[in-house]
């Protein structure tokens, strides 16, 4: 498949408290390269890191030495909507488009050497449908297998609101991969559970869904607000209101998540690396 060697590159804009050698700036001592001050060799007792110069200064004539923070590797998990609304799709359904977009970042997160887990949640979280972290992403790479060809019964989103107890008490970069066809409220209450963290939402929307549709006859949609599919006769101006329902949706879920420090990243037929790429050095510089 044309996405499984694709990558993007991410960075956060913390410091990692993860004690794993990595790629990111860390509050951790070691052999990295960003000085963070002198201590006494009594204190730090490294030979190779003795400052001549700020050993002289000393009025207390101790060996000071140089001590630097290493570059540590930071938790990253994705969440992915495993609701009915997901199904939609001819070619492919939105669960097989997560599944390749979840093999993207798990191809990204290998590369810098971060820990990685995998949720799943539709009106629960399924201990199933949960991988936890790991630098060998056996278990998660098996669950983003499971979910290219996931066919969901009917099933709402609630068990998003919970997703909070499943993720890492340290910082973690969440990326939530789903169609957000769901009530605002519970969007709003999932993200002031997750404040800590810093959440992509990863948002798919499919043209299918509100401007390639026929001009008249019967169709199926799903509610953008609910996620409830609805059986239309599609008739005069009824597409126009389709298109102005999605066109308010979209403004009202860019204005949420903004307003919780999360600009949304919107995904139509396709998943762009470099866009991700550019999402993350715009938002969040390192």
């Amino acid at each position: 498949m044309e996405f499984l060697n694709d990558t993007f590159d991410y960075h956060i804009n913390w410091k990692s408290r993860g004690y794993h050698p990595g790629q990111h700036k860390s509050a951790q001592r070691g052999m990295g390269i960003e000085f963070a001050g002198h201590a006494t060799i009594i204190d730090y007792p490294d030979p190779r890191r003795i400052d001549i110069r700020q050993t002289i200064r000393d009025p207390f004539e101790q060996v000071q030495v140089r001590i630097f923070n290493q570059r540590s590797a930071t938790p990253i998990v994705i969440a992915s909507d495993l609701s009915a609304s997901m199904n939609f799709g001819t070619d492919k359904s939105k669960h097989k488009f997560a599944s390749e977009i979840a093999s993207i970042i798990t191809n990204s997160v290998m590369a810098k050497s971060d820990a990685i887990g995998f949720i799943g949640f539709n009106d629960k979280i399924d201990p199933s449908w949960v991988s936890p972290l790991s630098y060998r992403p056996h278990r998660t790479e098996a669950l983003i297998q499971r979910l290219s060809s996931y066919h969901a019964k009917s099933s709402g989103q609630k068990g998003m609101g919970n997703l909070y107890q499943h993720i890492p008490k340290d910082q973690t970069l969440v990326f939530l991969i789903s169609d957000f066809h769901m009530p605002m409220v519970d969007i709003r209450s999932t993200l002031r559970h997750l404040r800590k963290h810093r959440v992509i939402p990863v948002i798919l929307w499919n043209k299918n869904e509100y401007e390639n549709l026929p001009k008249f006859g019967v169709i199926t949609i799903n509610d953008p607000e609910s996620g409830q599919e609805q059986t239309i006769f599609l008739r005069g101006n009824m597409l126009e209101k389709i298109k102005a329902s999605y066109s308010k949706r979209k403004t009202d879920l860019e204005e949420v998540f903004l307003e919780y420090d999360c600009p949304p990243f919107f995904v139509g037929e396709k998943f762009d690396t470099f866009a991700m790429s550019q999402y993350f050095n715009e938002y969040f510089h390192a």
